[in-house]
């Protein structure tokens, strides 16, 4: 399946990042040639054009190396990732406690938004800078660079909402529980995979409380579930497969005091609408 295509900003970061290393070999590289006899070494220009060659035939791509920039780290200086660092407001204890806070939250079902991310943020630093952190908090992008940061633990997406009572009712034990009930009836009354059907369900809150909004969560999870606080009376849709790949008409339900004919007419899947 095609994935999503990266944004202009993630392209600019994998760049960087195959700089950053390949730029790391060469300092490792140059260092090895200090150790030649003087008159056998290879120079800063001459060992960022052998790098150069040596990323076409790796992987094809062309990247430009600067001999003054391999001076500078082969001196000792530092990269422009390790100088952003020692800039950082956080320390790297402290984003590792938000990162997994922020994956822990939308795992029970209550992901953090931008907004609420960067108050979080702002009261850690407030109370451990004190006066010297600015009153207006980390700047507006902040999060946003904070996920691209830690993009391979986190992620942005939008959330799905989920009625909070039907959160709280998915719960280990509760799951093991429901499987295990499962599989007695399977092997007590021998069910074949032509008899066994499963089912999934959306539902649309109707009254306001069916908004989504972009809330981190773990890398390589699926769409958020965000717990909300409303009535049941939900426009469902079901959907039905059968264990041996069939499937049965989706089918809709909502709430209404009368069935409305119009209802059935761009109805492409063939889907029931039930009314009672």
């Amino acid at each position: 399946m095609v994935g999503k295509p990266k944004s202009l900003l993630d392209k600019h970061i994998i760049r960087r990042n195959k700089h950053a290393a390949l730029m790391s070999r060469a300092v490792e590289a140059y260092h090895a040639e200090l150790k030649k006899p003087k008159k056998e070494r290879d120079g800063y220009r001459k060992v960022c054009l052998k790098f150069e060659a040596l990323s076409i035939r790796e992987t094809g791509e062309p990247i430009k190396l600067c001999h003054m920039t391999l001076k500078r780290l082969a001196e000792g200086g530092k990269t422009r990732q390790e100088a952003n660092e020692e800039r950082s407001w956080l320390s790297p204890g402290e984003e590792e406690l938000i990162v997994n806070f922020l994956c822990e939250t939308a795992a029970r079902g209550f992901p953090f938004s931008h907004k609420r991310t960067k108050e979080a943020v702002d009261k850690i630093l407030a109370e451990r800078l004190g006066d010297e952190f600015p009153t207006e908090g980390v700047g507006v992008n902040w999060t946003y660079r904070f996920q691209k940061k830690h993009q391979d633990c986190l992620k942005i997406a939008r959330s799905r909402p989920l009625e909070e009572k039907r959160g709280r009712a998915v719960n280990p034990a509760n799951d093991a529980l429901w499987w295990a009930i499962v599989e007695d009836a399977i092997m007590k009354y021998k069910i074949k995979h032509e008899n066994m059907y499963g089912s999934d369900e959306i539902g649309v809150q109707p009254c306001g409380q069916g908004e989504r909004e972009h809330v981190f969560a773990a890398q390589g999870t699926g769409v958020p579930y965000q717990q909300r606080a409303g009535t049941r009376e939900n426009i469902t849709v079901i959907v039905t497969i059968c264990a041996d790949g069939t499937s049965i008409r989706p089918s809709v339900i909502f709430k209404g005091k009368a069935f409305n004919v119009k209802w059935g007419e761009n109805n492409p899947l063939g889907a029931s609408y039930v009314h009672f």
